[in-house]
């Protein structure tokens, strides 16, 4: 069996010590907690968690974050803090593999990736995967760099990507923009933040 290779592994250990880092982290959960309410009974599920910078500023205002990265490297660094309200493991999860960890055990009123899905190989069938997962009423939310297709290196997501995956996963869209901006190695960048709605009984449609 082939090896497979933890592509986080040799940056792990200095993730939080990385200044915009920790001001991607500070500014998502402040542009989470302006546009969804938290409460003592949310349930978060916080999918591609890394080292926990957003499950660690989650965890004191809910009931229960459940946190999952393929990465091992990165999931040690957040075992290591000890959070309370937070469960966490390594995770690779397909639609066909989901339904047998029990960290995946639904619903959840609350989803969150962060600066993950633009690195996903399968971004639409990974967001209905997920929707599966949520409440009735629950909030799926991304952060992820604003695709520029006449870059170098072109990366990221557009708006109408981002709209079209929530959609096409049986949710409704409530918002996709920029929601703040953020320093990284002295370049001002402007993360898109994607919300998306499971709907109740008897809510509309999306037109």
């Amino acid at each position: 069996m082939e090896e497979v290779t933890d592509p986080w592994a040799e940056v792990a250990s200095s993730w939080n010590e990385d200044p915009g880092v920790v001001a991607y982290a500070d500014a998502a959960m402040a542009s989470l907690v302006s546009a969804i309410s938290l409460g003592r009974e949310t349930r978060v599920l916080d999918f591609g968690c890394g080292t926990g910078l957003l499950t660690e500023r989650l965890a004191p205002l809910v009931k229960q974050v459940v946190a999952v990265d393929r990465s091992s490297a990165m999931v040690e660094v957040l075992a290591a803090k000890a959070l309370p309200q937070v469960r966490f493991g390594v995770a690779n999860w397909t639609p066909d593999t989901i339904g047998d960890d029990e960290l995946a055990e639904g619903p959840f009123d609350l989803i969150v990736c962060s600066s993950v899905c633009a690195f996903l190989d399968d971004y639409t069938g990974t967001v209905a995967m997920l929707a599966g997962l949520l409440a009735p009423g629950g909030h799926f939310v991304q952060w992820d760099w604003e695709l520029d297709p006449d870059a170098d290196e072109p990366f990221g997501l557009t708006v109408d990507d981002i709209k079209q995956a929530i959609q096409g996963a049986g949710l409704e869209v409530v918002s996709v923009a920029p929601r703040f901006d953020v320093d990284i190695e002295g370049q001002l960048v402007q993360p898109l933040m994607g919300v998306g709605r499971r709907r109740t009984a008897g809510s509309p449609t999306n037109v």
